[in-house]
C-alpha cells in the first residue's frame, strides 16, 4: 500500500455499473470497458482482466453484460446491482486495496443475466467457472441459474476473511466448462454483479 494512500474499512463495487446507493450504503461505479489482458486501478481497489473472448460475434472492448433476462425476486433497493455484471474470458481478479488489516465478511452478488429462462435459443447456455478469495478455492463448478433456479435471480455468496498486508483478493476463473456458442459465439466465462466487504466488529 502507497504511504500516501488512506486505510478503507469497507468496500462496495457495483460491477459493471454506475454508482449506486442501496439502502444507504454507496456501490462505486465500475464501467471501465477494456478487457483483454488489461489492469485497472481506482485508487482503493483495482481489478485485472485476462482473455480475449474466442471466435467472438461481439465487440472485443465490451466486457460488461446489461441484463438480457427480466429479473426474478429480487427486492427494488438491490435491483440496480443485477442490471450489470462485469464478464471476462478467461480470469478476473478484483482487488481490495489499502484495507484495513482484520476480519471482513465478503459478499459476492451474482445473477445470470445474460441467458434467459423460456423457450428460445437464448434459454440453453450454461455459464460454468470457479470463484477464488485470498487464493483459497470456494466454488468449484459454480452454475449461477442453477444455483439461483433459474435465470435473473440473485445468489450471494458470503464468506469470512481474514485480511493481511491490507489488501483482498477476489478471483473468477473459467475453466473451460459449460457453453461457448450459446446463444451467440463467445458466450461463457465468468460474471459478477456487485462485491461488498464490510468489517466484523467484534466487542
Amino acid at each position: 500500500m502507497s504511504s500516501f494512500a488512506s486505510e478503507i474499512n469497507s468496500l462496495h463495487i457495483n460491477c459493471g455499473g454506475e454508482e449506486v446507493n442501496i439502502n444507504n450504503t454507496i456501490y462505486e461505479s465500475d464501467i471501465e470497458k477494456n478487457g483483454v489482458s488489461s489492469y485497472y486501478n481506482d485508487g482503493n481497489w483495482a481489478f485485472s482482466s485476462t482473455g480475449n473472448f474466442f471466435i467472438d460475434d461481439h465487440d472485443s472492448n465490451v466486457y460488461i453484460l446489461s441484463n438480457t433476462s427480466s429479473l426474478h425476486n429480487i427486492s427494488t433497493f438491490d435491483t440496480e446491482l443485477y442490471k450489470t455484471a462485469r464478464t471476462t474470458a478467461i480470469s478476473l481478479t478484483y482487488y481490495g486495496l489499502c484495507l484495513k488489516n482484520g476480519h471482513y465478511t465478503v459478499r459476492l452478488h451474482f445473477a445470470e443475466i445474460f441467458f434467459t429462462q423460456d423457450k428460445s435459443f437464448n434459454s440453453l447456455g450454461k455459464r460454468v467457472f470457479n470463484v477464488y478469495v485470498q487464493g483459497e478455492l470456494k466454488l468449484k463448478n459454480f452454475n449461477i441459474a442453477k444455483e439461483a433456479g433459474g435465470t435473473g435471480r440473485a445468489v450471494v455468496k458470503s464468506y469470512t476473511v481474514n485480511v493481511k498486508n491490507n489488501t483482498l483478493k477476489i478471483q473468477l476463473y473459467w475453466a473451460g466448462k459449460g457453453t461457448t456458442g450459446i446463444p451467440v459465439s463467445g458466450s461463457y466465462g465468468p460474471i459478477i454483479s456487485a462485491i461488498s466487504v464490510d468489517p466484523i466488529v467484534t466487542s
